[in-house]
């Protein structure tokens, strides 16, 4: 029996969140994988540092991140930097801003609903999964709403930031491909700093230079670029060739967030 295109795609991206769990950031990690976070935290934190160093929110920084195509390792990456500054103890909150076709929920095993597009439409309540044994937060993305970009573009989001941004100290925000509609160029807008995601063999030279056009044209900051699946053997310092064997050992209690509660 023959097995569809989008069959045997699902069948891919199924696979690839599977083997993402188990790359997870956790104390047991290979040493190289650590280090590689915390050089790329490290960096994401230093390009930033002169930005608004003088407002309120000078500390309090956003990071969004995309990638030029689907399947290109940025949500992974996004989680594993906001594990990386939550293991320096410092308050960090995920959030899942692929209303199209989110993945966040899928990776770290949790509910979908009662998300970002929740807050934003003000339908429901958003919960705020929190991790065990790490002081961070995530926000799923919710119900799959009819327009994200609107959304996205409203003083409502803005808002939903700007409450969000004085409660923890680094954002970290999972966003659609840039490659394939605007939200992310939306997005970036809003934030400190963005970073693009692309994976060694797979992303074209074409459609990663078309996606720092999008978002530099957008106004959005370029503050990093992330290689995935470097191959040792190639050249690459650090990959994802080694033997994952460690698992992830996060457990979650949720609490309900609403925004008008810090609104008024």
């Amino acid at each position: 029996m023959a097995i569809s295109k989008s069959a045997k795609q699902k069948r891919i991206r199924t696979a690839r969140i599977s083997d993402n769990r188990r790359k997870l950031l956790t104390v047991d990690s290979p040493f190289a994988i650590r280090e590689s976070y915390v050089q790329l935290r490290t960096n994401l934190v230093f390009s930033v540092a002169a930005k608004d160093e003088d407002s309120e929110n000078s500390n309090n920084k956003i990071f969004a991140f995309t990638s030029p195509n689907p399947s290109e390792g940025k949500t992974l990456t996004a989680s594993n930097v906001a594990i990386s500054f939550a293991m320096l103890g410092e308050l960090t909150l995920l959030i899942d801003c692929d209303m199209r076709k989110p993945s966040l929920h899928k990776l770290w095993g949790l509910e979908c609903k009662k998300g970002m597009s929740n807050l934003l439409t003000r339908v429901d309540d958003c919960n705020i999964h929190t991790v065990d044994d790490l002081p961070l937060s995530i926000i799923t993305a919710g119900n799959i709403p009819p327009n994200p970009s609107e959304l996205l573009s409203s003083p409502r989001f803005n808002s939903a930031l700007g409450v969000l941004r004085q409660k923890y100290h680094y954002i970290i925000i999972d966003t659609p491909p840039v490659g394939e509609v605007a939200d992310a160029q939306i997005i970036a807008r809003q934030a400190d700093g963005t970073v693009l995601v692309s994976r060694s063999g797979e992303t074209r030279q074409n459609e990663f230079v078309m996606a720092e056009r999008a978002l530099e044209n957008s106004g959005g900051r370029i503050c990093g670029v992330v290689v995935n699946g470097v191959s040792a053997k190639s050249g690459g310092k650090y990959g994802y060739k080694y033997g994952y064997k460690y698992g992830y050992k996060y457990g979650y209690s949720s609490k309900e967030y609403r925004l008008d509660d810090d609104e008024n």
